[in-house]
């Protein structure tokens, strides 16, 4: 798969899809396995130079489902318990067993303490990392510490971070960067200028998974008690999307890892077309196992031979320039919706949804559903309820008999 493989910053990607620092990243022989399955590289399970002080609650996740269907996936984990000298260990075999993947390290040091952040960045870059991924934005327990997420909070400590940190590296260092903020591009632009070589974008989306209405106990329960956590999964791409899209709109030439919902090939296209340069899971490899990363391999090659493209760095951001402001968008044309008889199941759904949420334009004749032009406004609502795609819009040339 030689249209797969590319070069950042002098490090080779066989290919661009890395294990997410995460559980299935918490030690050696997890992510030899994930290589063996065919992954490009892996982010470490954050490292820390007091791991003793990570102490874990059980339980600490949570399926958030909605009827059967899991959305996403609840975690209040902290960072890695084990210590430097172990994963100094990991990293050499890692490196020793597998030189063609990439192994990115993930660090985090209390605050902007100077020489823990330059003692992590060297005593892994000297066991071999490619890579050095700044945990600023890690939601689960260490906020209260000054550390994670704590950080991505404070736009200008992120820079002094990645500025120390620079100091001591001879190899690329990334930021990754929390979207539980005001304005992640100006977070992004604070890392960048103080010479981050990349942005991981998104950690983790802060929320609560809710409670039981019979007995008034938590989801996620300890002893009676909950807490907020880390969103992960299919229902944090919106929010992943906008973030990448975002930051490389505002940083020309800003190098991206993506992360946050990624489950199939398609959304491994949809993140590159948007900005990204790598792809980060985390999730559905939990959910789905290290082998996953096949058919999102094969579907990215097919993907790019079907389009004639002749690399993966010929589409990245390709689409940026879809993406505007509101301001921007043209308010002149108008669309309205049209329903395919032959597909139509006769639901119900579309009236109900036009009628009770929109613009009361879809009627009932005999055993067909029908639109009224002059009454549709094009929200595209009805296309939304229909579970079987027979709704589609349809530009309307002459707007001027939309009532609006």
């Amino acid at each position: 798969m030689k249209k797969l493989s590319f070069k950042h910053n002098n490090v080779e990607f066989i290919n661009p899809f890395l294990l997410a620092s995460s559980p299935i990243t918490r030690n050696a022989e997890m992510i030899m396995r994930g290589f063996d399955a065919g992954w490009g590289g892996a982010v470490l399970k954050t490292l820390n130079l007091c791991p003793e002080t990570m102490n874990n609650v059980s339980q600490r996740m949570y399926g958030y489902k909605v009827k059967s269907s899991v959305l996403g996936l609840k975690n209040i984990e902290m960072i890695s318990d084990r210590s430097i000298e172990s994963w100094v260990d990991d990293i050499k075999l890692m490196k020793d067993k597998y030189p063609d993947r990439v192994i990115v390290a993930s660090i985090m040091a209390e605050g902007v303490n100077s020489d823990e952040w330059q003692k992590l960045t060297e005593i892994t870059q000297e066991a071999g990392s490619d890579i050095i991924e700044l945990n600023l934005s890690c939601p689960n327990g260490v906020p209260e510490r000054g550390m994670g997420s704590y950080c991505s909070e404070l736009p200008h400590l992120c820079g002094d971070i990645v500025k120390t940190v620079k100091q001591v590296s001879k190899i690329p260092v990334w930021a990754k960067l929390s979207p539980n903020v005001t304005s992640i591009s100006y977070l992004a632009e604070c890392c960048l200028a103080q010479g981050a070589d990349g942005i991981v974008a998104i950690n983790t989306v802060k929320g609560f998974a809710g409670i039981n209405i019979d007995t008034l106990q938590p989801n996620l329960p300890i002893n009676g008690l909950s807490t907020y956590g880390g969103f992960s999964g299919p229902i944090v791409k919106p929010m992943a999307l906008k973030a990448v899209s975002e930051i490389a709109n505002d940083h020309n030439n800003c190098y991206i890892s993506a992360t946050g919902g990624i489950s199939t090939w398609q959304d491994a296209i949809e993140f590159m077309l948007l900005g990204a340069s790598s792809l980060q899971l985390c999730t559905e490899v939990m959910y789905k196992g290290y082998d996953v990363i096949q058919p999102i391999l094969e579907g990215v090659e097919s993907y790019l031979s079907k389009h004639n493209y002749a690399s993966l760095e010929s589409i990245v951001g390709l689409a940026l320039d879809k993406v505007t402001n509101y301001g921007s968008l043209d308010n002149k044309i108008k669309y309205y919706a049209e329903i395919s008889q032959d597909t139509c199941r006769n639901c119900g759904r579309c009236i109900t949804a036009c009628n009770d949420g929109g613009y009361q334009a879809i009627s009932k004749n005999n055993s067909n559903y029908e639109i009224a032009k002059e009454k549709c406004v094009g929200c595209g609502f009805c296309q939304s309820v229909c579970s079987v795609g027979s709704i589609k819009m349809n530009l309307l040339e002459q707007a001027a008999k939309v009532i609006v």
